[in-house]
């Protein structure tokens, strides 16, 4: 009797490259049958599959499919390379069976036709001098032999895309291809090799000082010819140099440009010293490939420029600094106020070879003038605002004796508010009507953003929306639409989002819009046209961007026009008071004093109290304590687990200590090693990547966690910032439970759609994040259970990074896990987690009241002394 093996099923992956990348799908093989499987799997496809042969490969796909580096399950070949240089990503590709190796190869570009026709063709041959056309089939940035798959360098894949790519000549067609051709090693035939064509594509800008009133803009290449070339104007020429011959051609972008500059090449006058604090108000509207303002920067102080302060102590009286440099200057009232007297249009006045800043507000002071006798003297394209540091030079006054009125509940807004959100939104109004900006700063999960959509529906109901200016995060601008979409559709009718390289670059365009939503960077680009526009209102989601106020993120949304300005943040301060004082300097202009008083008065005293009473009529807050006590679950703060380091973690440990290394960046970079060893040994050296997970005692208590949430059919949210210890956390449990783990960190594409189908599937659930990157804009109340696998620095990010799970929508109570990792040989006063959560928990409730700062690095030095490290790394 003889008896067959069944064939086992398994999952095989299917590798298809073709022109732009490599497709990945996968079937099912039965036996004999073959099925092609739809990708994502779904979760109950992977609790079918994830004991089959081949699953750790779709794993592998998912970690791919999760950073949003596959286009319909398609990886580019540009990203593909940028794996094979990355550890991890390197890995992922060998697990789905890819090469990671570039194979050495020959070749020869070859020229068919005359010059502007430009049909090249690329011959290559292996180390053999085999051509690969004839023992292979390239494919491309593959050849494929025998089945087999074998990797192209990553020049010569440039190189072939870059003969099959579009132009706007012949002529530069060849001179991109010679130039790679010879960046890879390539033969070029005899043609090519004597007649050499350069593309200019990007060029150089110098200044050539004539006088301290006249500058000239000279554009530079990359050497003489090339710099004769652009200074010609001319879109091609060329230079022989015996039987060879140079020919240059600039791109359509740097003719355009050099056009453009020509109309200004000599800089003259007032418009000296003008250029070199802001480029744009000098030289024409015009989308330079060249970044001016970093221009600026280079070119700032070939011309001396002082701007003029006073200052006055008891002891001197009244001074004269440089704003610049911070040195006093010998200037006395008199002679400042000749000057402004003589030269009462301008701001920039030449003496004795060098440009004297005077300042409008210095003006009005100095000559008695009315308020509003500095707007002829407001240069169109600059913003240069007003800041407030030294002495309150900019306030707005607020509408007295407005009443309080009962604002109804806008009819277009599509949800039920609750009584805390009717109350903020009210306060909005209110603000709004007299004139005042406002703070809000409830608690995380509170329903800010719900409260300012109804706002917004209630200026458009009052003709007072268009044009209103949201600034967000980058990462939120996808979820403050789909909140809008979903509770306001009608705001959707004149929405604009300002991003991304086809933005407009008209202000009243942009005025035309009734919304308009864009980012801290993008405002900080376009501060020049933004700043044209009066909005009705600007409205700064997560305000804690702006919190640095010399910071050109500050400075660029304080010179903003609006009626009304609102700042939305649960952490308005998290280091320093100043931060506070810098939003409120957007919000209110004035409130707070200057931010030399604000610091006497309350940074400091530690005047909390006081400052409190100051920001009452602008700042509201309302806790999930106070509002949410009796309606949402409760928060259960599990008793932290202590596990022993094993013997392998504290041999790695020990060899860390004998390093010996010095200085504080070295003390952190320790700390963090210690805190990635703890979470898992691979981390640190990959050799342990695969260790099970029984040898990790924190892993395996955290396993042993998971497998009683499991048992409740509940879902989990882990928390560590180590990306390393993502993939590792990811491919273990999919492997162990067969369901999908998603990973969302700073770099996450679609972060609201990964949410929504975490969320959306029924039962038992792991998600991971990295706390600060996720710790904004995300709903995940389908978990109710929080682990921080590695703690950070600041409870208040913890706190805000937990409630992803604990806010409005949550059913059930919550729990939140600390595991600490104990290691007495080498650490007898503890471990860094050991002293991470004594002193995180000693700061808790200071971390509740978002008003104190919170000091991390001192928390960092107060671990590694007690560590008693200092022995062992100075």
């Amino acid at each position: 009797m003889f008896f067959f093996k069944k064939r086992q099923r398994e999952m095989k992956v299917v590798l298809t490259p073709n022109e732009d990348g490599i497709h990945i799908s996968f079937q099912l093989q039965d036996g004999k049958t073959v099925t092609d499987i739809n990708l994502p799997l779904s979760k109950e496809d992977i609790e079918k599959y994830y004991r089959y042969t081949g699953f750790q490969q779709y794993v592998a796909w998912e970690e791919l499919y999760d950073s949003g580096l596959l286009v319909h399950s398609i990886l580019p070949y540009e990203k593909y390379y940028e794996l094979v240089r990355d550890e991890n990503g390197k890995e992922l590709l060998e697990i789905l069976g890819l090469p990671t190796k570039e194979e050495e190869v020959t070749g020869e570009l070859l020229l068919n036709s005359l010059p502007q026709d430009a049909d090249l063709s690329l011959q290559l041959f292996d180390q053999k001098g085999r051509n690969l056309n004839r023992i292979g089939k390239p494919i491309g940035a593959f050849y494929k032999m025998q089945d087999q798959l074998y990797l192209l360098p990553e020049k010569i894949y440039r190189l072939k895309q870059a003969i099959s790519d579009d132009y706007e000549s012949g002529y530069q067609k060849i001179g991109v291809c010679q130039k790679l051709a010879k960046e890879a090693g390539i033969r070029l035939e005899n043609f090519l090799e004597n007649e050499t064509y350069h593309v200019v594509d990007q060029y150089d800008l110098d200044i050539r000082v004539h006088s301290h009133d006249h500058i000239e803009l000279v554009p530079r290449g990359q050497n003489e010819q090339e710099t004769q070339h652009l200074n010609q104007l001319h879109p091609v020429s060329s230079f022989k140099e015996g039987f060879k011959r140079n020919r240059f051609v600039s791109t359509a972008k740097v003719h355009n440009d050099l056009v453009n500059l020509s109309k200004k090449r000599h800089i003259v006058g007032e418009e000296v010293p003008l250029f070199f604090e802001n480029p744009t108000a000098v030289l024409p509207e015009h989308d330079y490939l060249f970044d001016l303002e970093k221009f600026s920067d280079r070119v700032r102080g070939l011309i001396p420029i002082e701007r003029v302060r006073p200052t006055f102590h008891d002891r001197t009286g009244l001074q004269w600094f440089d704003e610049t440099t911070g040195k006093y200057v010998p200037y006395d009232v008199e002679f400042l106020r000749e000057l402004m007297e003589q030269y009462p249009n301008q701001q920039y006045v030449e003496h004795n070879g060098k440009w004297i800043y005077l300042d409008p507000t210095l003006r009005k002071k100095l000559l008695h003038l009315p308020k509003d006798a500095d707007e002829s003297l407001k240069r169109q394209f600059i913003l240069d605002i007003k800041d407030n540091e030294e002495q309150l030079e900019y306030k707005i006054d607020e509408i007295k004796g407005t009443q309080f009125n009962d604002y109804p509940i806008p009819s277009g807004l599509q949800a039920t508010l609750f009584d805390h959100q009717i109350e903020g939104f009210r306060w909005l109004c209110y603000l709004e009507e007299q004139g005042r900006g406002g703070l809000l700063a409830d608690d995380m999960g509170l329903g800010k953003t719900i409260q300012v959509i109804t706002f917004l529906l209630h200026q458009k109901a009052n003709q007072k929306l268009k044009p209103t200016l949201l600034v967000l995060p980058i990462a939120l601008i996808e979820n403050w639409i789909e909140e809008i979409r979903k509770f306001a559709p009608s705001l959707m009718e004149r929405l604009y989002v300002h991003k991304g390289s086809g933005r407009l670059k008209s202000s009243e365009l942009i005025s035309n819009f009734d919304i308009v939503i864009t980012s801290y960077d993008t405002l900080k680009i376009d501060q020049l046209l933004l700043g044209k526009i009066k909005f009705q209102s600007i409205i700064c989601d997560e305000a804690q961007n702006i919190k640095s106020h010399t910071s050109q993120r500050s400075r660029a949304i304080r010179a903003m026009q609006a009626n009304f300005r609102l700042a939305m943040t649960g952490t308005p301060v998290e280091n320093s008071l100043d931060e506070l004082w810098a939003i409120m300097d957007f919000v209110q202009p004035g409130a707070l004093g200057a931010l030399k008083e604000f610091r006497k008065n309350f940074a400091e005293t530690e005047n909390y109290e006081g400052l409190l009473k100051a920001l009452q009529l602008y700042y509201l807050r309302r806790t999930k304590q106070q509002i949410l006590d009796d309606r949402l679950p409760k928060k259960h703060i599990v008793e932290p687990i202590y596990v022993e380091a094993s013997h392998i973690q504290k041999d790695i440990a020990s060899a860390m200590l004998a390093t010996k290394e010095t200085g504080q960046i070295a003390v952190l970079n320790m700390l963090m090693r210690l805190r990635q060893l703890y979470g898992h040994p691979g981390v640190v050296i990959p050799q342990y990547e695969n260790l099970p997970h029984t040898e990790v005692p924190k892993l395996q208590k955290m396993i042993n966690i998971i497998e009683k949430i499991k048992q409740k059919n509940e879902k989990v949210i882990i928390f560590t910032e180590f990306r390393k210890l993502h993939s590792v956390l990811k491919r273990l449990f999919m492997n162990m439970y067969g369901i999908s783990v998603p990973i969302i960190d700073g770099d996450t594409p679609n972060r609201q759609a990964i949410v929504q189908r975490f969320n959306q599937s029924p039962g038992f659930g792991i998600m991971i994040l990295s706390p600060k990157a996720a710790g904004v804009g995300l709903t995940i109340t389908s978990a109710n259970h929080v682990i921080h696998y590695t703690r950070w620095w600041n409870p208040a990010v913890e706190n805000q990074a937990t409630d992803r799970a604990y806010r409005i929508g949550q059913q059930k109570d919550v729990y939140v896990y600390h595991i600490i990792t104990t290691d007495k040989e080498n650490f007898p006063n503890g471990t860094v987690e050991e002293l991470m959560h004594e002193l995180l928990e000693s700061k808790r409730d200071l971390a509740e009241n978002v008003i104190v700062p919170f000091n991390t690095r001192e928390i960092q030095q107060m671990v590694f002394e007690r560590m008693n490290m200092a022995s062992n790394v100075s």
